[in-house]
């Protein structure tokens, strides 16, 4: 089943109508491998190729935008919610009573993330992007399964289409190492969305260009300016690679 077939589901609402838009242009630069680009340029240039840098600071975008997510979920539901959602009707007691401690552990590791990616870009001398505002939709535990769902399989697709663009071998590692963490969190997501957790033998990457502002658009309320060494965040976007196959 594909991404954009499972998220056509519940039509009508405000959630849907991002969720369709984000999956729909994911599925739409589907594609192979991206093309590497050198990393030589200044981070904040507009006129020279995406460094390293960049790509560090696009994977946390994504990821703040997660960590954040999954705070704002625990913090509105608990335990005992989860276990009453009828979303999880028919899963079993072992999945039922388990979803909110996993959504605990996968916030744990998007934090962790998050972490990791600061200290990595000041590290390499750059400047980290800063959180922005987020509207997630969620007005149930239901559409926060949902919502997490979406977010976690774009992840995925997002870091396919990226990892080919950085240019130091000591980050493509450790960005696969991050990489692989959110295809189990999708796949855990896709199970208790009654999907199929493992749906297809390749994952297609997707332009980070394309996701960053499809994500822009679906989900972020607003953005500070500067965005950390770029402009906006819509400079930011504009500057990261646009195609997800080498010309």
């Amino acid at each position: 089943m594909s991404e954009g077939a499972y998220l056509n589901e519940h039509e009508g609402s405000s959630l849907t109508s991002r969720r369709k838009f984000l999956a729909g242009s994911a599925a739409a630069l589907a594609g192979g491998a991206l093309m590497a680009v050198p990393g030589v340029a200044s981070a904040h240039n507009p006129g020279e190729p995406p460094t390293d840098i960049d790509m560090l600071n696009y994977a946390l975008t994504l990821e703040r935008l997660e960590a954040i997510f999954y705070r704002r979920v625990l913090d509105r539901f608990g335990e005992r919610e989860f276990e009453n959602a009828s979303i999880f009707d028919g899963l079993g007691n072992y999945l039922r009573s388990r979803t909110y401690e996993n959504f605990q552990r996968i916030s744990r590791h998007e934090d962790t993330h998050v972490k990791t990616l600061v200290d990595v870009i000041k590290s390499l001398g750059g400047r980290p992007v800063p959180r922005c505002e987020y509207n997630f939709g969620i007005t149930s535990v239901a559409s926060a399964v949902r919502t997490a769902k979406l977010l976690e399989n774009t992840g995925v697709k997002a870091y396919d289409g990226a990892i080919a663009h950085i240019e130091r071998a000591s980050l493509l590692t450790a960005g696969a190492t991050i990489a692989t963490v959110e295809a189990r969190h999708a796949s855990y997501l896709n199970l208790i969305n009654r999907d199929v957790a493992f749906p297809a033998a390749f994952d297609n990457p997707v332009a980070p260009r394309r996701i960053c502002k499809t994500v822009q658009e679906a989900f972020i309320t607003s953005a500070p300016k500067p965005y950390g060494p770029y402009e906006s965040l819509t400079a930011f976007c504009n500057r990261l690679p646009a195609v997800p196959t080498p010309s």
